[in-house]
C-alpha cells in the first residue's frame, strides 16, 4: 500500500469542509492541558483464546445490519461528484468465484447517486482467519501485491495487502451499483497464496475519493450467508479514535473507517525500504509509543516510507496520557475503567488483556529479544503460560497497572461548609478525607499516605485575579499542619491569609494534594467550591471548557507534581489574566493553553520560562479550528464574557502591585497566542488591540463588529463550525 505526504506527514491535513483528516505525529505535555490517533487492539479477535482470568465481552451479534434503503427515483440528475454528502451502503455480496457487490450511493436527501466511476472507488475482500496455538485472529486480504524497495534497492521485495478496481462496475442510474470483482478469490498463488475458505467471516470494504465518504463494510460468512451471530474482530470503534483526532482520516481522506483501515494492514503487510512491519496492532502501538519506544530511545528511530518514499519519522510521537491506560483505546466489559476517559465498548474490546502475543506486546516492548525470553518464544503459544494469573508474570491487566489512576478511587475530599468569608475575613472551612473504597471511612489528613493537602482560595470569579495578594496566586493554607480535628473525624481550617478588603463578588475553594502510592503519587481528584464574599449567593465562575473533554485526550489531566488534576477552575484560579512568566509571556489559562495546543499553525514557538512548544514538542491531533473540540456552550464565540480581563505579560517592578503590569487586551490576548504572525497583530492593533495595556486602560476592541455572530468573518465561520 502506498503511504501519501498527507497520511503520515507532519502536519494536520484538511478536507474540503475544513476538517481534519490526519494527524501522524503528537505530543501533548501535559501541563494542564493534547488525541489520540488511538491504539488499536493489542491482540486477538474470535477464535483467540481467552486467559482464564479475564470474563470475556458479550458474545454479540455483528450488530445492526444495516437495511437496504429504498431509493426514490431521481426527479433531476443527481451526480456523485456534486454531491456535498455521500452515504455508501453495501446491500449484498455474492461469491461464485468471483466476488459480487451491490451497494448504493445516496445524498444526505436520500436521493440515488448516479455517476460513479473506477477513478473514483476501490474495493477491499478479506477473510478473519481464526487464532489459534496462542495467535490473535486477524484478517487476510485476498489481494495483495509485491511492493518494490525504490530508495533502498538491496532490500527484499514485500508483500502488502491491497485494494483492486479493475473490476466491472456498472451503474444502474438509479443509485444502486454492482461490482464484480476481477480476481477470482478460489484462485489465488501470487504473490501470496490464500486459500478461499467459504465457513469463516469475510468483510468486503470500500474507499471513496472525490468526495467525504465514510468508509462501507459488510460483514458476512459466505457458505452461509449469515451475517449476525458470527466470529468478527472489533477490537477499537470509531468513537474511541475520534474522542482525540475528531475525525480521523488517512490516505488523502479516503479511509475513515477501522473496520475498513484493518483490510489492508494485515500482518502480512511490510513497507520494503524499512522493513517496517504494517500489521495494524504493531503499526499503530509503535506510532503512538512514539518518542518512548526503547528503540528510539536507543537511538534507533522509527519510520518508513510513504507515498512517493517520502520518508516519514514517528518517534517524536508521545501518547498525550499514560500509554498503560489501554482503556482508552480499546476496552470490553471485563477491562473498562471508570476511573480513566474509556473508550467506546467493543465486543472484542478486551482482547488486549485476553490474548497477549509477540506481535502486540513487542510494538511496544521492542527491546524484547523473543529469542531469548525466557526459553525461547518461537511463537505465541507460551505467552499465557507466564501472563496469566497463575502465571509468574500475572495478568496482562495487572502488568499494565496505572497506580497514578486507579489510586484516585481511594481519596475523596469533602467540604462540609466555608464561613468567615466577608471582607477582611479570614475564610473558615469545616472539611473531611475519606476513602470511597472502605465505605467513605474518614483517613488521618497527617498520616504518612499524605504527600501534600492545602486549601487554596481565588477571588473574584467574574475573573480570577487574586488582586490584593502579594502575587497572582491563589492563596494556599497547609492542612496537615494547621486544621484542627473536630473528633468526628473531619477538620477545620483557617486560612492564614485574609479576603482583601477591597474584594467583591465571589470567591472560589479547592484542595489540590497528592498521596504516597506504593511506586507513584496519586493526585487528589477535587472539585470547586464557591462561596459569596459580598454576593448574596455564590456566582460560579463562567465555564468554558470541560473537565471531560479535557480528559477525553489526556486520560486524567494533572500537572505541578500531580498536586492538580482534573478541574478546569483550579488551574483558572492560578493561571488567571494576572500570572506572567519570567520570560514576559502571559500564563493566563485563556492565552497559554491555545498557544501551547497551536504549535502546529504558530509562527512562533511559545516559550514558557525554558520550555518551547514547538511542534517538536507538541502537535495537536484533532482539527485545531474546531474550536468546540474543547470549549461548551459556543463559549469560544464573540463578544467575550462580560467581565474577562486583559492578561498580562510583565508583571512590572513590583510583582504584587496589579497597577504597573503590562498586558495584551483580552480579545487580542486570545487570537494572538495561536495567529501570532506580524500581518495577525497589525491587523488586531487597527481593530482596537492594545499589546501594552494597562490595569487603566479602556478596551476598545471592535472585533465583534466582523467577528461577531452572524457577522461577516464570524469566528464560526471562519473555524468551519455550526453552534452546538
Amino acid at each position: 500500500m502506498d503511504f501519501s505526504t498527507e497520511d503520515y506527514g507532519r502536519r494536520i491535513i484538511y478536507g474540503r469542509s475544513g476538517q481534519s483528516l490526519f494527524t501522524s505525529r503528537f505530543r501533548l505535555a501535559v501541563v494542564a492541558v493534547l488525541v489520540t490517533l488511538l491504539l488499536t487492539g493489542c491482540g486477538g479477535g474470535g477464535g483467540g483464546i481467552a486467559a482464564p482470568q479475564v470474563s470475556p465481552g458479550p458474545v454479540a451479534p455483528n450488530g445492526p445490519v444495516t437495511p437496504i434503503p429504498v431509493l426514490p427515483t431521481p426527479s433531476l440528475p443527481n451526480e456523485y461528484a456534486k454531491a456535498e454528502q455521500v452515504i455508501a451502503t453495501i446491500t449484498a455480496v455474492r461469491i461464485n468465484s468471483t466476488p459480487l457487490v451491490d451497494f448504493t450511493l445516496v445524498n444526505s436527501d436520500g436521493m440515488g447517486l448516479t455517476g460513479l466511476t473506477h477513478a473514483n472507488v476501490r474495493f477491499h475482500i478479506t477473510k478473519l482467519v481464526p487464532g489459534t496455538h496462542g495467535d490473535s485472529s486477524y484478517w487476510q486480504s485476498y489481494v495483495n501485491r509485491l511492493a518494490v524497495p525504490s530508495v533502498n534497492p538491496d532490500k527484499p521485495t514485500a508483500i502488502q495487502a491491497t485494494a483492486e478496481r479493475d473490476g466491472t462496475l456498472t451503474d444502474h442510474g438509479d443509485g444502486t451499483y454492482t461490482y464484480l470483482f476481477n480476481t477470482d478469490i478460489a484462485q489465488i498463488t501470487t504473490p501470496l497464496a490464500v486459500s478461499f475458505e467459504p465457513l469463516l467471516t469475510h468483510r468486503v470494504g470500500i474507499r471513496f475519493s472525490g468526495g467525504p465518504v465514510s468508509n462501507p463494510s459488510y460483514d458476512w460468512i459466505p457458505a452461509t450467508q449469515s451475517r449476525t451471530g458470527i466470529a468478527h474482530r472489533d477490537i477499537v470503534a470509531n468513537e474511541s479514535c475520534n474522542s482525540c483526532h475528531q475525525t480521523l482520516a488517512a490516505h488523502g481522506g479516503y479511509y475513515n473507517d477501522m473496520q475498513v483501515c484493518v483490510l489492508c494492514h494485515n500482518p502480512v503487510s511490510t513497507e520494503p525500504n524499512s522493513g517496517a512491519s504494517l500489521d495494524f496492532k504493531v503499526m499503530i502501538h509503535k506510532i503512538h509509543q512514539g518518542s518512548d519506544l526503547p528503540s528510539v530511545i536507543n537511538g534507533d528511530p522509527y519510520q518508513f516510507y510513504g507515498f512517493r518514499d517520502q520518508l516519514i519519522d514517528f518517534s517524536e510521537v508521545n501518547f498525550p496520557q499514560d500509554s498503560r491506560n489501554c482503556g482508552t483505546c480499546h476496552a470490553g466489559t471485563a477491562t473498562q475503567s471508570a476511573k480513566i476517559h474509556t473508550s467506546t465498548l467493543t465486543q472484542d474490546g478486551d482482547n488486549w488483556a485476553e490474548v497477549p502475543s509477540r506481535e502486540a506486546c513487542g510494538a511496544c516492548h521492542d527491546d524484547l529479544n523473543f529469542a531469548s525470553h525466557f526459553g525461547d518464544q518461537a511463537d505465541n503459544s507460551g505467552c499465557q503460560s507466564c501472563h496469566s494469573a497463575a502465571g509468574m508474570a500475572g495478568t496482562v491487566a495487572s502488568d499494565h497497572f496505572n497506580e497514578r489512576v486507579e489510586g484516585t478511587s481511594r481519596f475523596s475530599i469533602n467540604v462540609h461548609g466555608i464561613t468567615q468569608t466577608a471582607p477582611g475575613e479570614s475564610p473558615l472551612i469545616h472539611f473531611s478525607l475519606t476513602n470511597p473504597q472502605s465505605g467513605n471511612t474518614t483517613i488521618d489528613i497527617t498520616s504518612s499516605v499524605i504527600s501534600r493537602l492545602r486549601a487554596a482560595i481565588a477571588w473574584p470569579t467574574t475573573d480570577f485575579t487574586n488582586s490584593g495578594s502579594a502575587d497572582a496566586n491563589y492563596n494556599r493554607t497547609d492542612a496537615p499542619s494547621l486544621a484542627v480535628p473536630v473528633g468526628d473525624g473531619s477538620y477545620t481550617l483557617t486560612s492564614t491569609t485574609p479576603i482583601p478588603t477591597s474584594t467583591t463578588g465571589s470567591g472560589m475553594l479547592i484542595f489540590e494534594g497528592r498521596f504516597n502510592g506504593i511506586n507513584e503519587r496519586i493526585p487528589l481528584i477535587t472539585t470547586p467550591t464557591w462561596f459569596g464574599i459580598t454576593d448574596t449567593s455564590a456566582a460560579p465562575r463562567r465555564q468554558v471548557v470541560s473537565d471531560e473533554k479535557c480528559n477525553s485526550c489526556h486520560g486524567l489531566t494533572s500537572a505541578h507534581g500531580e498536586n492538580r488534576a482534573n478541574t478546569r477552575a483550579g488551574c483558572q484560579g492560578c493561571h488567571n489574566p494576572r500570572l506572567a512568566s519570567a520570560n514576559q509571556q502571559s500564563l493566563d489559562f485563556k492565552s497559554m493553553i491555545h498557544g501551547i495546543h497551536a504549535s502546529g499553525v504558530r509562527q512562533q514557538p511559545l516559550l514558557l520560562d525554558t520550555t518551547p512548544y514547538s511542534t517538536a514538542v507538541v502537535q495537536y491531533p484533532g482539527n485545531l479550528s474546531n474550536c468546540n473540540a474543547c470549549h461548551v456552550n459556543d463559549s469560544y464565540t464573540l463578544p467575550l464574557a462580560s467581565g474577562v480581563l486583559a492578561s498580562t505579560y510583565d508583571s512590572g517592578v513590583d510583582v504584587g502591585d496589579y497597577a504597573d503590569d503590562q498586558m495584551i487586551s483580552a480579545t487580542a490576548s486570545v487570537c494572538s497566542s495561536c495567529h501570532d504572525s506580524e500581518v495577525a497583530g497589525i491587523h488586531m492593533l487597527q481593530n482596537g488591540a492594545d499589546f501594552t495595556a494597562t490595569q487603566s486602560s479602556s478596551n476598545s476592541e471592535s472585533c465583534v463588529i466582523c467577528h461577531g455572530p452572524g457577522r461577516v468573518s464570524d469566528v464560526s465561520t471562519v473555524h468551519g463550525l455550526a453552534p452546538e
